[in-house]
């Protein structure tokens, strides 16, 4: 299997002007084998469609372990709470839980805190620019 990268589905941005705390969180997702086409495709396409169409969506990075191919990591930063549950609300969020919901043999959600909240938005800029 090939590796999965998605730059392009992080934007560029901050929340430090609405004075909103960021949620940061990975996803550590373990996908049944048989189904970890079908299960790449979708995780491409909510974390594009996500970015590409909710402004409070800044990083859905899904990322695929080298060694362990159905072991998946999504970094995910939304500008705050209020973002958080619009993304789970959206048609595009809906298709891609209720699609892969068979697929997932195991899922975790670890919060994170960033160290450097100020510089957020400069994650990715460089990759932008190429």
């Amino acid at each position: 299997m090939l590796p999965v990268l998605f730059l392009s589905a992080c934007a560029t941005g901050s929340s430090r002007e609405s004075g909103q705390q960021m949620i940061v969180r990975i996803a550590e997702i373990e996908v049944f084998p048989e189904h970890l086409d079908a299960y790449l495709s979708a995780a491409k396409d909510v974390g594009s469609e996500s970015v590409e169409k909710e402004p409070g969506v800044v990083c859905i990075f899904p990322m695929q372990m080298e060694e362990q191919p159905t072991q998946i990591r999504i970094v995910e930063i939304y500008r705050g709470e209020a973002a958080y549950k619009t993304h789970l609300d959206t048609p595009h969020f809906k298709k891609y839980k209720t699609g892969t919901l068979h697929m997932v043999k195991s899922l975790h959600l670890t919060p994170m805190q960033p160290i450097d909240p100020e510089h957020m938005n400069l994650i990715f800029s460089k990759e932008s620019k190429r």
